[in-house]
């Protein structure tokens, strides 16, 4: 049972009793059942978001006065000063390891200034000597240095910085994927204390946080290494990773009242729609006979071997997903899964028409908003009812834009679509209040 669900019984537990449908016994039974509720301190979070703050607006205003007549200074004073606030935050960070172990204000703080001033002492140095090295090597060897904090200090920030930054650094080796694969292996450093952090306080925003920058990141790293070998494939391999999304986060966070709380759920439940949507067009099924402008002898080279090998799992392991559910017989999540079948069925007609590929997914998105319409109105649930009627209407509106249709037709369509919003809201709320 999930904490709103257990909140609203301890509400109602007085009531009951002072009615006789529950003897005081049971009620004290079902607290002691339940036990106490960890609620999420307001308080406590502002306290982190203005530590985090402040450490960011420190390291940006010490990096701001060293760049001020820098070039001035003697190189040893330079040096001296491009160490000193590395020097400074790791103090900070050992005083807070050993006297404020249990503050998270305090830990998220410190280790965020010492992971810029980590940064900033590295780029100083390298500029008073003239070390030689590439943007790259620079956003790599940050990364490596800062990632320890995330595990000594427990710390989020430095985590989501790292995950931030090795998306970046794969970003500079776009023409030679075989270097840009090493954002996996890089990722994986930090999945030991990503799962940590959603055990240890999944109703918290911090661990909502690194899972939201996780997600991004990864559909961004997706896009650098995956997808070199088949022209288009990337079709496939986004269908299937927004889907596991989706699903992973329906599984895991499904006892969650809050949005604030599934980002996976809902980063992959957008990202599916707007795949759907895409895939009604044209465009994407175009591409798959062209062509990147990387080189050829790179596709097939051994850079094509560990694309090929995360491609085929990443499928995999959304279809069996996908199967899970209709199996479970959950058949909202099973629609919205069954994005990567279809993805497959439309490469591999895409190459010889795009009409198929098109036609099937106008379909597959006319018959997903329909249900999800028909789910809402059913079960009285406003939100299900918004999103089908979002979907069937950008669809709709889609294929008027695509025709030869006169503007006052289409404007008639528009007003409809709004007046189909207002009406099926009034009465969903007129059905709940007079259920109240």
């Amino acid at each position: 049972m999930n904490k709103k669900t257990i909140q609203w019984l301890y509400q109602e537990l007085p009531d009951l009793v002072s009615k006789g449908v529950l003897p005081q016994s049971s009620a004290d039974m079902l607290r002691e059942h339940y036990g106490d509720i960890k609620s999420v301190d307001k308080k406590w979070f502002v306290i982190i978001l203005c530590s985090v703050l402040g450490a960011l607006l420190i390291g940006l205003g010490i990096i701001l006065l060293f760049g001020h007549n820098w070039e001035e200074l003697s190189r040893p004073v330079r040096a001296v000063l491009s160490l000193l606030p590395l020097m400074v935050g790791q103090a900070l960070a050992m005083w807070v390891v050993l006297k404020r172990p249990t503050s998270q204000a305090f830990k998220e703080g410190a280790a965020t200034f010492l992971s810029l001033m980590v940064g900033s002492s590295i780029a100083l140095i390298s500029q008073t000597y003239n070390i030689p090295g590439d943007t790259p090597t620079f956003i790599l060897t940050w990364m490596l240095l800062i990632v320890p904090l995330a595990y000594l200090m427990e710390a989020t920030i430095p985590a989501a910085i790292f995950v931030a930054g090795i998306s970046a650094w794969a970003g500079h080796f776009w023409y030679e994927p075989l270097k840009a694969f090493l954002f996996w292996p890089l990722l994986a450093v930090v999945i030991p204390h990503f799962i940590w952090s959603l055990r240890q306080e999944k109703y918290t925003i911090r661990a909502a946080i690194l899972a939201l920058v996780m997600a991004i990141c990864v559909c961004v790293g997706a896009g650098f290494t995956l997808g070199r070998s088949w022209p288009g494939s990337w079709i496939v391999i986004y269908s299937s990773l927004i889907s596991v999304f989706y699903l992973l986060g329906a599984w895991e966070f499904k006892g969650f009242s809050t949005n604030w709380q599934r980002p996976f759920q809902i980063l992959g439940g957008l990202g599916i729609f707007i795949m759907m949507f895409m895939l009604t067009f044209r465009f994407p099924w175009e591409s798959i006979g062209r062509r990147y402008s990387y080189p050829a002898n790179e596709i097939s080279s051994w850079a094509a071997i560990p694309d090929n090998i995360l491609t085929f799992l990443l499928v995999g392991g959304a279809l069996l997903l996908f199967f899970q559910y209709a199996k479970r017989q959950d058949w909202m999540r099973t629609l919205f899964g069954a994005l990567p079948l279809l993805a497959l069925i439309g490469y591999a007609f895409g190459g010889t028409s795009a009409v198929f590929p098109m036609l099937l997914f106008n379909v597959f998105l006319l018959f997903v908003s329909i249900f999800r319409l028909m789910t809402g109105i059913r079960t009285n649930n406003l939100s299900v009812i918004n999103t089908g009627m979002v979907m069937l209407s950008a669809l709709v509106l889609a294929r008027f834009f695509d025709s030869e249709i006169n503007f006052v037709l289409k404007g008639l369509v528009f007003i409809f679509i709004g007046v189909g919003f207002l009406v099926t809201n009034v009465m969903i709320l007129r059905r709940k209040g007079g259920a109240a």
